[in-house]
């Protein structure tokens, strides 16, 4: 019994050693940060020559405090590429002052896809997606979120496609592409 207690706390010790060790760029613990500073604001041309792929411009007149939205796509490889919404506002500090909320009501299983609920009705259409259970090829079941998380890395807000799980990592393969730039 003594035999298997050692065993079993051996195990449980490699295991949270190999889990509290493993960090990335992003966060000291390993965990994708969803707000990061950046060290310049970032511009659409920023984003445009790392090859970001405009689809809209959006009207920002009444999003409070933004100087531009776009929706557009990109992707290490075309074949990788997802769907983004930018917002660039004047400062770290208002990105998360004016867009936070924003964002977060546009983004995961329970975003604001309605026309009549949402707070910034610009550009709702893009936000959301047909899908469901035959969405591999049967019938379709519903209209879904499209954007399943969002980062706010200096004076940028982008949402990004994905179930919310996956939206994150998605974000931040942007996130990494204009760091190395």
């Amino acid at each position: 019994m003594f035999v298997n207690f050692l065993k079993l706390s051996l195990i449980l010790s490699i295991f949270l050693i190999g889990c509290s060790s493993a960090t990335d760029s992003s966060g000291s613990n390993g965990l994708l940060e969803v707000i990061s500073q950046s060290e310049k604001n970032i511009s659409l041309d920023d984003l445009y020559s790392i090859g970001f792929k405009k689809n809209k411009s959006y009207d920002v007149s009444e999003l409070e405090g933004s100087l531009s939205a776009i929706n557009g796509f990109w992707g290490i490889k075309r074949s990788e590429f997802k769907e983004y919404e930018i917002r660039i506002y004047k400062s770290h500090e208002e990105a998360i002052s004016f867009g936070e909320d924003l964002a977060n009501e546009a983004t995961g299983k329970e975003a604001v896809i309605d026309k009549d609920e949402a707070t910034w009705k610009e550009g709702i259409k893009d936000r959301r997606k047909v899908g469901g259970p035959g969405e591999s090829g049967g019938g379709r079941s519903g209209v879904f979120p499209k954007y399943g998380n969002y980062a706010i890395h200096g004076n940028v807000i982008m949402l990004c496609e994905g179930t919310e799980e996956i939206a994150l990592e998605t974000c931040w393969d942007l996130i990494s592409a204009l760091k190395g730039k």
